[in-house]
């Protein structure tokens, strides 16, 4: 993708794949790992929904802290976009998401269910949450499609 952006004209600089990255939804190449390590992550209200992020969090943490800001990192960025989002969908607006879950020394991260949490608590309710694969690389690995369907905002 980077390539084309150099084509196009959109990015003329090496540092601006940096920071285009950094804005992004969990973006961490460049100089976005190096921010990662310092900035201070927003965690009270995302921890409020998500509970069990907590432990995962820290879980990874013991064994790569660097890994678990990242994770951190991905939650709350998609809480931004959910809550950004959700006053955008009319009512009956259909929107899906294919996420896969992940897994960090032998943690795995339910993205699928705590994003479907997110998006509730951002006033967007998933209609279903349900398997579309397993992908090759961890037997845990699988690939979800959570879909909104007419009538699906609250509310409406």
């Amino acid at each position: 993708m980077r390539p084309f952006l150099y084509w196009l004209g959109f990015l003329k600089e090496p540092r601006e794949v940096g920071e285009l990255d950094w804005q992004a939804i969990d973006g961490t190449w460049g100089v976005a790992t190096s921010r990662l390590n310092s900035i201070e992550l927003e965690t009270p209200s995302l921890y409020a929904i998500l509970g069990e992020l907590r432990a995962i969090v820290q879980a990874i943490d013991e064994k790569n802290p660097l890994l678990s800001r990242y994770v951190l990192r991905y939650f709350q960025d998609m809480q931004t976009h959910f809550m950004s989002l959700s006053p955008l969908l009319r009512p009956g607006a259909q929107v899906y998401y294919v996420v896969g879950n992940a897994k960090f020394y032998e943690v795995v991260v339910p993205a699928e269910r705590l994003l479907a949490r997110l998006m509730e608590a951002s006033g967007i309710i998933p209609m279903q949450v349900e398997p579309l694969r397993k992908r090759n690389s961890k037997k845990e690995l699988v690939e979800f499609l959570i879909s909104l369907r007419s009538g699906s905002m609250l509310g409406s």
